[in-house]
């Protein structure tokens, strides 16, 4: 669990270019973390899963007595954690958040000095210049300051998450789980089965108080681990214009048109540092791909806000960046940031809206069968073919970031 932390924590810092300055900073922590079982907190949390936890099976045996068989199982077994080495991995956690707080405000004071630094002197070469460059030094520096709270913000969330779990088996020791067999994404599911095809399968992620979900897993075309589809429009068969416990609960037909649900989105993007892969057609035929590396939202009491969106690529152009930070919003209950529309109303659809005159993404409109697109209803991706004209086919697609590199 710590190792997936400090890489998701790494992962965020190298997108915004700050890798080197983290790097140092917790080099000697994750050392130190090395040198202990890395395996014991695992090995703890598992359950009755005990060729995993504890261990390689021995030996295997049926005996036939009475007219009764029996089977006898042999592991070597291994102490699970103790509760002290919970507490002290929830103490490595909480010194891990101190450390990237701490970094990310050098790095921010770092940026303002080398600011202050060139306006003092432009400042000394021409006054006029230097008016200039007072306007858009302080909008950058505040545009600065924004983009790093917002990294903090979403780095510490998730080390809570992590550390809040922990506090949770602390108080509820691991029970028998059924369930714990069970993979946690599609791409777990495809390396238990190396025969395994596109196609539905049963997930369970067991620190969310979701039972096991049906999801379709999707195989990567490239021979890289599966992908779990999370949303598809094909055909206009189901209705997208649903009110919010619709969307928080899912539906639809997995084979074809569906949404997976919020609940479960946040689940599994939080569960594990996720990327997004968004494929789209339009009636002429023509196929665009957009990939974020890095994707998660929030939970229900933040209205599912899409809280991490970085590391676009693809030739269809990012087209949901500007929907970063937002809340997502239905007919029902809407959370955009529009004083005067009700955006989910407004672009015929459900999504994390900002403005709906300017939405640039809309995936979740109308199914508008080649029509054009008015007031932004259809299934809109503004840097392809703009705000009128709504997109044949669209999927969107996560899986966990460590298992793809």
């Amino acid at each position: 669990m710590w190792l997936r932390i400090v890489y998701l924590a790494t992962a965020l810092l190298y997108l915004s270019g700050a890798a080197s300055a983290f790097s140092t900073g917790m080099q000697g922590l994750e050392g130190s973390m090395q040198e202990r079982k890395q395996d014991a907190l695992s090995k703890f949390l598992c359950g009755v899963n005990y060729e995993k936890c504890y261990g390689q099976k021995l030996s295997s045996t049926v005996i036939v007595n009475d007219d009764k068989i029996y089977k006898t199982e042999v592991y070597e077994l291994t102490p699970p954690a103790s509760l002290n080495d919970i507490l002290n991995e929830q103490n490595n956690l909480l010194t891990a958040m101190q450390h990237l707080e701490n970094n990310l405000q050098e790095q921010e004071d770092g940026v303002r000095n080398k600011l202050q630094t060139v306006e003092d002197k432009l400042r000394e070469q021409d006054i006029h210049t230097s008016e200039r460059f007072n306007e858009d030094a302080e909008s950058l520096k505040s545009e600065l300051t924004q983009n790093l709270s917002r990294q903090k913000a979403s780095i510490l969330n998730i080390l809570n998450t992590k550390i809040e779990r922990l506090r949770k088996k602390i108080d509820k020791p691991a029970t028998f789980d059924a369930n714990a067999g069970l993979p946690a994404s599609c791409a777990d599911a495809f390396e238990k089965d190396v025969n395994a095809e596109s196609g539905i399968y049963t997930l369970y992620v067991p620190d969310f108080d979701l039972p096991p979900f049906e999801v379709y897993c999707l195989a990567d075309p490239n021979g890289g681990p599966a992908w779990t589809v999370v949303q598809r429009r094909t055909d206009g068969t189901e209705d997208f214009y649903r009110n919010w416990d619709d969307y928080v609960a899912g539906f639809g037909d997995k084979e074809n048109e569906f949404f997976i649900g919020l609940e479960i989105l946040y689940a599994l993007t939080n569960d594990q540092p996720s990327e997004l892969w968004i494929q789209m057609e339009d009636f002429e035929g023509e196929e665009r791909y957009a990939k974020y590396a890095d994707f998660e939202i929030g939970n229900e009491s933040d209205n599912y806000t899409l809280n991490v969106l970085e590391g676009f690529s693809g030739d269809a152009g990012d087209s949901m960046s500007t929907h970063k930070g937002q809340q997502f919003s239905t007919y029902d209950r809407d959370n955009s940031k529009n004083p005067q529309l009700n955006c989910a109303y407004y672009n015929a659809g459900a999504w994390w809206y900002n403005h709906c005159l300017t939405t640039d993404s809309n995936l979740n409109g109308k199914y508008l069968y080649g029509a054009p697109s008015p007031y932004n209803e259809g299934i809109g991706w503004y840097t392809w073919h703009g705000r009128d004209y709504s997109l044949k086919y669209v999927q969107m697609a996560i899986r966990p970031k460590d298992k793809s590199h």
